[in-house]
């Protein structure tokens, strides 16, 4: 009998160590087949011993259910049989668990019962013993030494297979972090060159982050009073996105120095319902861009499934990243108060918008002398994001300067066209009534070109406004304008 135990174990381990498994749990199975027909009658099963978080892990198991062990059942370590034995504090083989020392006071011998027990650890190349290969008999004296050498020699077959598919994991995981690295990098580089051709680079800093995290949406905002706006955006068509941080729970993001991240974006304060609705978010990082130790910027990198954590990596180049977008952000801060003291918009050779807050006030005190109307409006072309992500920011300026030429064309000699600020333009009209200013507004956004479309809200000066409220009055019919559907003028109450 002992003969024939031992010529047919030396023939299943020779081929269980030459044959090529799927995977670790392949090889799991059928070690565990094997052993089911070489010593039968016995409960078999292989377990991880989790020693970080003191978890003992049934990985796969055979004729468990009499002693209620099943797969993928987790108990405390300290309980087990195979810490002891992993541990040399019991033999591994013991053919009367209630007359030993240790294994009789074990909590899993109160709990399975059984009479002789026999295992070997899983044992790595470093030292480490990660598992055992465990059997349990109901009966005294059931196991012999053969037994427990096929038990070792199988144990080393599951270390290999085990050891191989780490070893493939952390390759396969190496090569992935270096490709992302990779790609982080190549995104990280393009914003440096469009820092160094002097354009505004905020979408491109929106545009690398999406990149990097693996994400399809992204914002910039920076601090305007006590609101956070957006002035860049990437990967989603929308009006500027506002947020006031009015509690601690809403405000963390957009206040603190470091890195936020919200895991369930749907109930998050930090990130209002409309965003969450029209950005589909499920997770969102808050990066913080600090200029001089001081947030001049949040970084909102969107994620339309939900995560559990950053992807690896990530989190070093978007912080790489916002230290970019700090200079982005104040390249733009330099070009706008350049631009303002110009008379002249560098992009489209119109008047700056320096010219139209101020010759707004000296035209509505003409018209207070003369007693003639005056109508001022915002227009603004639609869509402007989304022509940029299909063609480039390259051709999404000059559609801004052809818009201009042609709007311009289409207006008088003494009415003002300006740029305020990207696609947007301001409007004077002297002498021009609510209804007239209307037909001009929709006359010049028909010009708009490469088949684009373009909105514009209108107000007629009430005769006592001051000229702030006139633009603002403007501002506001174009948000109604946007809200509509675009492509259309709408005039102010």
């Amino acid at each position: 009998m002992m003969g024939r135990m031992e010529s047919g174990a030396i023939k299943a381990v020779t081929a269980a160590s030459t044959a090529s498994y799927q995977s670790f749990a392949d090889a799991t199975r059928s070690v565990l087949d094997l052993l089911v027909r070489l010593i039968p009658d016995t409960t078999l099963y292989l377990a991880h011993l989790d020693r970080q978080h003191g978890v003992h892990r049934i990985v796969d198991v055979r004729a468990g259910a009499e002693l209620g062990l099943h797969s993928n059942q987790a108990s405390e370590l300290h309980e087990s049989y195979d810490l002891v034995m992993a541990e040399d504090r019991g033999p591994r083989m013991c053919n009367d668990l209630g007359a030993h020392p240790v294994y009789g006071a074990a909590e899993m011998h109160r709990r399975l019962g059984g009479s002789s027990y026999l295992a070997v650890p899983l044992e790595l190349s470093d030292g480490a013993r990660v598992g055992s290969l465990a059997a349990i008999a109901p009966e005294a004296g059931r196991f012999r030494t053969d037994d427990e050498q096929l038990f070792g020699l199988l144990a080393r077959v599951l270390a290999h297979e085990l050891e191989r598919e780490s070893n493939e994991r952390d390759v396969r995981r190496m090569e992935d972090s270096l490709r992302d690295h990779a790609r982080g990098m190549g995104a990280l580089g393009r914003v440096v060159r469009e820092l160094a051709a002097g354009v505004d680079a905020r979408r491109a800093v929106c545009r690398a982050a999406g990149e990097m995290a693996g994400a399809p949406v992204a914002f910039l905002l920076e601090p305007s009073g006590r609101e956070f706006i957006s002035t860049a955006m990437h990967g989603v068509d929308m009006a500027p996105v506002t947020i006031q941080p009015r509690t601690e729970s809403t405000g963390r993001g957009f206040t603190a120095r470091d890195t936020y991240f919200v895991a369930d974006a749907r109930t998050h304060p930090a990130l209002a319902a409309p965003l969450v609705e029209a950005t589909g978010a499920r997770s969102a990082l808050f990066e913080p861009v600090l200029r001089d130790g001081q947030v001049c910027g949040v970084l909102i990198v969107v994620w339309q499934l939900a995560i559990a954590a950053v992807p690896e990596g990530a989190a070093g180049m978007l912080r790489l990243l916002a230290a970019q977008a700090a200079v982005a952000i104040e390249h733009a801060g330099l070009r706008a108060r350049m631009e303002s003291l110009s008379l002249t918009d560098p992009l489209t050779g119109v008047a700056s918008r320096r010219v139209f807050e101020e010759e707004l006030p000296r035209e509505l005190a003409r018209a207070r002398r003369g007693d003639h109307p005056v109508t001022a409006a915002v227009l603004d072309l639609d869509h402007l994001a989304s022509f940029n992500m299909l063609r480039g920011e390259r051709e999404g300026d000059r559609l801004i300067k052809e818009a201009a030429a042609l709007w311009r064309g289409e207006l008088r000699e003494v009415d003002t066209l300006a740029r305020m600020s990207g696609a947007t333009f301001g409007l004077i009209l002297p002498n021009c009534g609510l209804s007239d200013a209307v037909d001009v507004l929709d006359r010049v956004r028909a010009r708009t070109p490469r088949g684009q479309t373009a909105s514009a809200g209108v107000a007629r000066w009430d005769g006592e406004e001051p000229s702030e409220l006139l633009k603002l009055r403007c501002e506001d019919a174009l948000r109604a304008a946007k809200q509509a559907g675009r492509n259309v003028t709408l005039a102010s109450d």
